[in-house]
């Protein structure tokens, strides 16, 4: 049996622990994450009390000017459990979405893991003035307590004023500058680009510069899949995938070997937007090849390749038995092998695969034929003309 001494020990630990440990100074207690250099608390609950899941009232914070937030975190204590990080929104009064962001944990008093939720922007956001709710993707397990009005326990940090990131863009040099657009013809296209990760730099251009933004801020790495479209949201700093058909019933899925990127914009500012990459050693190997190889039983041949930065190919031979046809197709690098498909009209479906590939040379590789011997090949960059 518990003495009752042990006892209100056991209760007044436990009750402890479920605050909020935080102590910047007497009387203060606040949650991750903590402002750092050029930092400051955009808004924030000093809360010491014992918490509560599932808060009652929304948390909402309003900001009478534009600020440029970092970082964004939530409580997650649970009954001394923790809770797996999931994602952190914002939400303004006229209903507009900013994120989700996915969270990562930190540990809270006493060790308890995922305590704290916290986003780390890695694209500091613009917000405008106004309004917003913060939206927390478990409410059952947000931490609330009576000093925060019984609202779910957060904290927003963002840049101090006048403090500047001092970024440039990498790709600045090829930045596209996107004016204001009418409510109802918010997109527009963006470019088609070979898969990969990609940082995608951006800014509010409120100057007189064109294709100079006010500051520009990251959004990456992230990761464009071949033959997938995405949309990126220049004001909520969101990349998504998307049914082109959506946009325009005249848009059409891109090809296998290419990722499209479309622009949803502005109504009252302009953006500057430019993509660079790909990050993870991607290869450029769109352009002129030539070609050679033997098929099995048949004869040497070579052939002039043109890959074309849309994932599509164009295949003429310029020896061999068959001089002059001509194939077209499509094609897809993935990292580790380059693939050529096409249909030839006496031998059917061709593919063509290789995993010795460089930006210069293309070797080891092999194709097959649906209705013919297959064979190998290789190809060596065209440096000057085709």
């Amino acid at each position: 049996m518990i003495r009752p001494r042990k006892m209100f020990t056991i209760l007044l630990f436990s009750i402890l622990a479920a605050s909020i440990m935080t102590l910047p100074g007497l009387g203060q207690c606040y949650g991750l994450p903590s402002p750092g250099e050029g930092e400051e608390r955009i808004f924030a609950q000093s809360a010491c009390a014992g918490v509560s899941n599932d808060p009652p009232n929304p948390t909402v914070f309003t900001i009478d000017e534009e600020k440029t937030i970092t970082k964004i975190g939530t409580y997650h204590w649970n009954d001394a459990t923790g809770e797996s990080p999931g994602t952190i929104g914002l939400r303004d009064e006229q209903g507009k979405t900013y994120g989700p962001w996915q969270a990562e944990g930190e540990s809270g008093q006493g060790g308890v893991p995922n305590a704290y939720w916290v986003v780390y922007l890695s694209s500091a956001l613009d917000l405008p003035a106004g309004t917003y709710t913060i939206i927390d993707s478990s409410p059952s397990t947000w931490s609330y307590t009576y000093e925060s009005e019984d609202c779910g326990l957060a904290a927003v940090i963002g840049l101090k004023d006048g403090s500047e990131n001092g970024i440039s863009a990498p790709c600045a040099g090829d930045g596209v500058d996107y004016s204001p657009r009418s409510p109802t013809d918010l997109y527009d296209a963006g470019p088609g680009l070979v898969p990969g990760q990609y940082n995608i730099w951006y800014g509010k251009r409120t100057g007189t510069q064109i294709g100079t933004p006010d500051k520009w801020s990251k959004l990456g790495p992230e990761e464009l899949v071949g033959g997938t479209f995405y949309v990126f949201d220049v004001t909520a700093a969101n990349l998504g995938e998307a049914t082109p058909q959506m946009i325009d019933p005249r848009l059409t899925n891109p090809a296998p070997g290419e990722s499209l990127v479309w622009l949803k914009l502005s109504s009252e500012d302009a953006y500057v937007v430019c993509f660079d990459g790909p990050l993870d050693g991607g290869l450029q190997l769109a352009g002129a090849w030539k070609m050679s190889g033997h098929q099995e039983g048949f004869n040497d041949w070579k052939a002039d390749l043109n890959l074309k930065k849309d994932g599509t190919l164009e295949w003429t031979e310029t020896e061999g038995a068959n001089v002059g046809a001509n194939r077209q197709g499509t094609w897809q690098f993935d990292g580790t092998a380059l693939t050529l498909n096409w249909v030839s009209p006496g031998g059917g479906q061709t593919s063509w695969v290789s995993q010795s590939v460089t930006e210069k040379s293309i070797s080891s590789g092999t194709y097959t034929v649906e209705r013919a011997p297959g064979g190998t090949w290789s190809a060596m960059r065209v440096t000057k003309g085709f």
